[in-house]
């Protein structure tokens, strides 16, 4: 499909933000990710795949917006596209966080985005607000340094709280965010009920696994890989799955429950 670029801008240092029209309007959950290429650089097989984007938000009027950190060739190009040039998408694809297992149920809503895996959970913060507004929800949203942590007062106007960690601790909790979260299950007691939702590096995910394994949390974690199609044929993004075998991160997920992946791959 395409669409065309309504604006391109640099957020700070290198993310960006990218907010496109869709040729023909579509239907998005929080989660579910696109596969893009730049239209003009197609004919130079300038980058020769399309790189995947999770989908930061869909708008009200039927724009969609990709937060991304420029990090190599692929977004590098990204970033050099302007406004009304055209762009050529796959998707959304992907199965998203099921928001609607949480209704109704006890506990509180934990949300972890460490660096870039901030990006899809904006949308899915706004879409537990709509769906569960009785419940509590705390992000915590940890980077590097403070210019890597984006959307801070986009989420303090939806969250109950937003909880922020640094590893130079320049803003919030000095460390970790899994840190961060660690410290606030231990305040909150050993005995509480959440439901756990996460996207970042596979080591935080794999640390935040370690922290809630012995309390009642449920966990979503979204998977960040490698891919070069987006619908399982390249098989360039598999996971260790629990138990034996393997997940393929763009057609069984990219949203897994926690406690099916094998993070020792």
């Amino acid at each position: 499909m395409r669409a065309r670029v309504i604006s391109n801008l640099c957020i700070k240092g290198s993310y960006y933000k990218l907010t496109i029209k869709p040729s023909t309007s579509i239907r998005a959950i929080a989660g579910q990710f696109l596969m893009i290429r730049p239209a003009a650089y197609q004919a130079f097989y300038e980058p020769l795949l399309p790189r995947p984007f999770s989908i930061h938000r869909l708008s009200p009027d039927g724009n969609l917006e990709i937060l991304y950190k420029v990090v190599g060739k692929g977004t590098a190009i990204l970033a050099r596209c302007g406004n009304n040039d055209e762009i050529d998408f796959l998707g959304p694809l992907g199965n998203g966080f099921p928001v609607r297992l949480t209704k109704g149920s006890s506990g509180e809503i934990l949300i972890v985005a460490g660096g870039i895996g901030v990006a899809p959970m904006l949308y899915l913060t706004e879409s537990l607000r709509a769906s569960c507004p009785e419940k509590r929800v705390i992000v915590f949203e940890g980077g590097r340094e403070t210019v890597d942590l984006l959307c801070v007062e986009e989420l303090k106007k939806i969250a109950t709280e937003v909880i922020l960690a640094t590893q130079d601790g320049s803003t919030g909790i000095k460390g970790y965010v899994t840190e961060a979260l660690e410290w606030y299950l231990h305040k909150r007691s050993s005995e509480m009920q959440a439901t756990v939702y996460a996207c970042g590096p596979n080591p935080m995910l794999k640390r935040i696994a370690e922290i809630v394994y012995p309390l009642n949390v449920d966990t979503y974690f979204s998977l960040e890989a490698t891919m070069a199609c987006g619908i399982g044929l390249c098989m360039g993004c598999a996971v260790k799955r629990k138990g034996g075998g393997y997940f393929l991160v763009c057609k069984d997920g990219p949203v897994f429950r926690g406690e099916t992946i094998d993070f020792d791959f």
